[in-house]
């Protein structure tokens, strides 16, 4: 029998909206390389040699890898300091997953939005929720991956991330409203027409996420309820839904408040610990935070979102583009800097490249001007000069032709000599400067129209969800039944799956209409509606047929669940308290088959029948 809350991959979303949030580039993708990595695994002779190829080929996904191997292999005292080795100690496929992770969250702090505060907040949370879920399942017997579980956390909210991108304002004010997350996800779905679990299921499913993973990630923002239990599946989920709860602490540097946590979530995993140990598990969290964010540790105290708000307020002003020179030495730094400056360039400084990486996070950087780089930040210099809207200028000593070319090929803009008179500089950072101008120029106009774009498609979706939508109770309309179960009657006939159904009918509720009038009867309506809300499943799909008429649709399920629904409904029933008294149904249920049914009307006529059945009986 199938459990309550198991999801139905084939039924995630809407497709027509997903493919329009695709198509308009909003939602989250990994990188090449995560996507390699995972390509490799799907082989049966997947090659370590191949793996740890493709990593070395992204630096900072290296260093990633080793730093979660070592803290993987702390327990054994052996350092690794080979990516082979970490891919032997963590697993091909958990660092495949890994890889697909970070790259997400990478992508996400990238991409440029509407409501970037909020959006950064996503991505951060993020990041330390992965944090505190590796350090959870690292636990003596806890049965989870720490390294699974850190990519879990990493993944289990992209969905917002797209959301935050398609539908800016919106979303961002909806985030604002402290909500359990399953009464998130109700209210995303009943004003946006979609919500993020749904849209990051779809996401997992694409990338070939591995489903007890995917499981545990779904059922971490389910009531509170479902997640109790000794599963494996509900202990992870159990973590995931801490970590995120508690992530926010993290990143804001409360430590009052995760010192307030970590009891309760600890003795929900069977975990006893002393109160002074906790002080010290609080100060390994934030340590490992700033291992994995080390601009955060740099901040003390600060907030995200006061360190967000000062990088704003560092940010050059609206039409004055910002140069980034790297370890450029004196007297030049100063000489450069103030030739800039007069030019109106907004001019910062650091030493070497490994030192971009971290500048580039939450500060805009439009020209990097770096002075001989060496062979060994080459790679590293590769990956800044991706991005279109930055522009790079390397400055050599040893300039021949040969040295020229392979700059360039690495995607350095131009390369000048050490000897470079200061206005022929000048004139090359103002020719990049205009290339850096046309992309944001461009990139404005794409915003622009990206944004009508979404306004009007949440316009025609809203639209478009009030002809499936009661307008009294909110729930599915019977044209949106009808879609509903076609679609899933094709599922039902092509793979041999159940499909089950309940049809409600309120009694006597003509009577409450005349004694107590409509208005009267429309609030008892609206109430069991919110009842049968509340105890369906997620896939399922509850519809008010008209009057006092409802049907529920479960994919899926067996009678015998729908059993177990119909007593549910009846204890919720019986608590209401209404003008009007309590409120009584009948019920009729019927599963499919085949054997008996050609099409999901015979499903529907058999409903009826015991619904009548149960009528008579009453």
């Amino acid at each position: 029998m199938m459990r309550e809350d198991q999801f139905n991959s084939d039924d995630l979303v809407d497709e027509s909206l997903l493919l329009q949030i695709r198509a308009l580039g909003h939602l989250p993708s990994p990188s090449s390389s995560a996507l390699k990595l995972y390509s490799l695994i799907q082989t049966e002779d997947a090659d370590i040699r191949e793996m740890a190829a493709v990593i070395k080929g992204d630096v900072a996904l290296t260093a990633r890898v080793l730093l979660m191997a070592n803290r993987a292999g702390a327990a054994a005292g052996r350092p690794v300091a080979a990516v082979e080795d970490a891919l032997v100690r963590l697993g091909l496929k958990t660092v495949a997953s890994l890889a697909i992770g970070l790259s997400v969250i990478d992508e996400a702090l990238a991409c440029k939005t509407p409501d970037s505060r909020a959006y950064l907040d996503i991505c951060y949370r993020s990041l330390a929720a992965g944090v505190l879920a590796e350090w959870l399942s690292d636990r003596p017997k806890v049965p989870a991956c720490a390294a699974d579980m850190f990519t879990c956390a990493l993944l289990a909210h992209s969905g917002q991330m797209a959301l935050l991108r398609f539908y800016p304002q919106p979303y961002a004010d909806m985030l604002c409203q402290k909500r359990e997350s399953y009464e998130l996800l109700e209210l995303e779905k009943n004003q946006l027409g979609i919500n993020h679990q749904l849209i990051t299921m779809a996401l997992l499913h694409e990338w070939g996420f591995p489903e007890v993973l995917s499981e545990a990630i779904r059922l971490s923002e389910a009531e509170p309820e479902k997640r109790l239990g000794e599963e494996r599946r509900q202990i992870m989920a159990q973590i995931l839904n801490f970590a995120w709860e508690a992530s926010a602490s993290l990143v804001e540097g409360n430590r009052a408040q995760l010192l307030n946590l970590l009891p309760g979530a600890l003795a929900r995993l069977g975990q006893d610990v002393a109160e002074g140990d906790v002080v010290q598990m609080a100060d390994n969290l934030q340590k490992r935070w700033g291992e994995w964010c080390p601009q955060s540790a740099s901040q003390g105290e600060r907030t995200m979102n006061q360190a967000a708000l000062s990088a704003s307020e560092e940010q050059p002003v609206s039409g004055q583009l910002a140069l980034l020179l790297v370890g450029v030495p004196e007297p030049e730094l100063s000489a450069w800097t103030e030739i800039f400056q007069a030019r109106k360039y907004a001019v910062d400084f650091c030493s070497n490249l490994h030192e971009v990486g971290q500048l580039l996070i939450g500060q805009v950087v439009n020209i990097l001007l770096v002075w001989q780089p060496p062979q060994a930040g080459c790679k590293l210099l590769e990956t800044w000069v991706k991005d279109s809207a930055r522009a790079a200028l390397v400055i050599q000593e040893d300039l021949d032709e040969a040295t020229q070319i392979e700059f360039l090929k690495l995607g350095v803009d131009a390369v000048v000599p050490r000897t470079v008179n200061p206005e022929y500089l000048l004139a090359q950072v103002g020719r990049l400067a205009a290339k850096v101008g046309l992309f944001q120029t461009l990139e404005a106009e794409r915003d622009a129209h990206r944004k009508l774009l979404a306004e009007l498609v949440l316009t025609t979706r809203k639209l478009h969800l009030q002809t499936l939508t009661d307008p009294l109770t909110g729930l599915a309309n019977r044209r949106m039944a009808d879609a509903f179960l076609k679609r899933h009657w094709a599922q039902v006939e092509r793979r041999k799956i159940k499909l089950s159904c309940l049809v409600i009918d309120l009694d006597n509720f003509k009577k409450i209409n005349d004694l107590y009038g409509h208005d009267a009867g429309d609030s008892a309506l609206r109430a069991f509606s919110t009842i049968l809300k509340r105890h369906v499943r997620q896939e399922d799909l509850a519809v008010r047929l008209g009057g006092d008429e409802f049907l529920v649709i479960c994919p899926l399920a067996t009678a015998a669940d729908l059993e177990i629904l119909r007593h549910r409904l009846m204890r919720a029933t019986g608590q209401l308290k209404l003008e009007t008294g309590s409120l009584e149904f009948s019920m009729g249920i019927a599963e499919s088959d085949l054997t008996t049914m050609r099409s999901y009307t015979d499903l529907l006529k058999l409903a009826d029948q015991h619904l009548i059945q149960s009528k008579r009986m009453r």
